[in-house]
């Protein structure tokens, strides 16, 4: 798709490299608040993955289901944007949604596939299922980039985490 081709030329090459097999395209979605006044520019990105099938290196069949939870960490975001405007934050604030879905698929990403990300950096990808390094990566580095953020907030639902400090149950 041409519009695909176009963000990874732009640098997009994380987010859209998870999202591009899916049927519906990813993005990057900032919601921005400038009141008058701010002195300084904060930035929550958010891992928005909308169902996480692992890619090639798929899930199995009992870690598959629920995987549409793992928009957690841009939900968090977007709640707490919404919260924080209304309740009259002073400073700069921009939301940063990382959203794609990680599917398999004729254009799927496959290991040993390298994707240049927003930074500049380049990632050879080893395993399908560790997309949220991935877009959140291109997130934080638009953030300071392009939003001049002088603080970087990232969240994600952190799956590994949990199983290895016991706080999951299968």
């Amino acid at each position: 798709k041409q519009w695909y081709q176009r963000r990874v030329r732009e640098g997009f090459g994380g987010i859209y490299g998870v999202g591009r097999a899916a049927e519906t395209e990813p993005a990057l979605i900032v919601l921005s608040h400038k009141p008058p006044g701010a002195s300084k520019t904060v930035a929550w990105c958010g891992k928005g993955i909308m169902y996480d099938t692992g890619g090639f290196s798929i899930k199995g069949k009992t870690t598959m289901p629920g995987m549409k939870r793992d928009c957690g960490g841009a939900a968090a975001i977007l709640g707490g944007f919404k919260a924080a405007v209304e309740c009259g934050f002073k400073e700069n604030l921009h939301a940063v949604l990382c959203v794609a879905e990680n599917s398999v698929g004729p254009r799927a990403t496959v290991p040993d596939d390298v994707h240049t990300l927003y930074s500049g950096k380049t990632v050879e990808i080893n395993n399908t299922d560790a997309e949220g390094r991935l877009v959140l990566g291109d997130g934080v580095a638009f953030a300071g980039k392009d939003l001049q953020a002088d603080i970087v907030l990232d969240m994600a639902t952190l799956l590994r985490v949990q199983i290895c400090c016991g706080r999951h149950e299968e």
